[in-house]
């Protein structure tokens, strides 16, 4: 067999791994609330009369995860009670991330979202924190569990099934609706996938890596203040002094501003002009 074809299907072994096909999945985990909470939603606001002002107003439910910075340092030091002594630190986060996106989505799918526009907003905005707080620890758990040349694969998995669970949940949602006749049924569905998720989180073992164990709240609050300033203030201090910051921040801020625009408004679209 020649060297090259020996490389290629070398390389091509590594996605079999146990190990990244976990990440398949937590992956396809964190790419399903997105759309759930985002089009799909805008067009199920459409569907049911909503005008195209409060529609576009709903983008704002996915500020979390623009956000997500400001919580992350507690994710990722502070055990959680109980939860954390059976399954770990980063293995319980996950799993108190999923049962709560699993409610969370239940929850709005009993919602009448034409007469309750504002409890709606409720339950997608913590959609979008479950949502969120699952995305900080599925990626510091991918991190901590492959070796530095294994990242770029991991992320590439990852990335894989994050991709394959927004079509499940935009045009599998939508087939859902139209198959069932009920938006409810369709979006209880959608909680019922992020079972997958749940699932390859509880088979899964904890990273073993050397960490500091902060089990009292009080002290994981102070520690969580330094681990905020060495980790998320500092560097951003120390930013902000370099020539051209500010026009950096413009340019991440505003670079796909349109498009994130655009993309609540295409389904709303589509939907009034009969498409």
């Amino acid at each position: 067999m020649p060297q090259r074809i020996r490389r290629f299907l070398a390389g091509f072994g590594v996605y079999l791994d146990r190990r990244m096909l976990a990440l398949f999945f937590l992956g396809f985990s964190s790419g399903l609330p997105r759309l759930l909470v985002y089009s799909t939603l805008s067009f199920w606001l459409s569907k049911e009369g909503l005008s195209i002002k409060t529609v576009g107003l709903f983008a704002s439910t996915a500020l979390p995860y623009n956000v997500k910075f400001l919580w992350a340092p507690l994710v990722d030091r502070f055990r959680l009670p109980f939860l954390a002594d059976w399954l770990g630190l980063r293995r319980a986060w996950m799993v108190l991330s999923q049962v709560g996106l699993v409610g969370a989505i239940v929850a709005l799918s009993k919602v009448d979202v034409g007469a309750e526009p504002l409890l709606t907003a409720q339950l997608a905005i913590l959609v979008a924190v479950f949502s969120a707080t699952q995305d900080i620890v599925i990626d510091a758990f991918r991190i901590e569990i492959l070796k530095d040349e294994e990242q770029g694969a991991g992320a590439a998995m990852a990335v894989f099934g994050y991709r394959i669970s927004m079509l499940v949940a935009s045009a599998g949602a939508l087939y859902l609706v139209a198959a069932f006749g009920s938006w409810s049924t369709a979006y209880l569905i959608m909680a019922l996938f992020m079972s997958v998720g749940l699932v390859t989180t509880l088979l899964l073992k904890e990273p073993e890596i050397e960490r500091e164990q902060v089990r009292a709240q009080s002290s994981a609050l102070g520690t969580l203040k330094e681990h905020f300033k060495l980790g998320v203030f500092n560097p951003f201090a120390d930013f902000l002094k370099r020539d051209g910051a500010f026009l950096v921040i413009l340019f991440v801020v505003f670079f796909k501003f349109g498009e994130a625009m655009l993309g609540t408004m295409v389904n709303p679209f589509l939907y009034k002009s009969g498409l």
